[in-house]
């Protein structure tokens, strides 16, 4: 296990940072902020529900809390999602 920690640390910058702060957990619920590159900050809360008919698929659901600025965020990233699917039309090109 040491051997494997001391090789991620080496190989991935991000892992040594994740490791030290516990973060390497499963997921179950709780609170994350995230940094979206396009969008900033989000601070969302998640959730893993069971699912007992697939034990080996896991499924974490994030939300915003509503009228938050995290929310906001959401609600910006689907308008831009959308438009990057009309961008493709706008331009002569048939969308995949």
């Amino acid at each position: 296990m040491n051997e494997l920690v001391g090789e991620l640390s080496i190989k991935v910058p991000q892992f040594h940072t994740w490791w030290a702060s516990h973060r390497v957990d499963q997921c179950a619920h709780g609170t994350q902020r995230l940094r979206h590159p396009v969008v900033g900050e989000l601070t969302l809360s998640y959730e893993t529900p069971a699912l007992p008919a697939d034990p080996d698929q896991t499924i974490c659901l994030y939300t915003a809390e509503p009228g938050s600025a995290s929310a906001e965020t959401l609600r910006l990233l689907v308008v831009k999602g959308f438009q990057q699917l009309d961008e493709p039309l706008n331009e002569g090109r048939r969308a995949p």
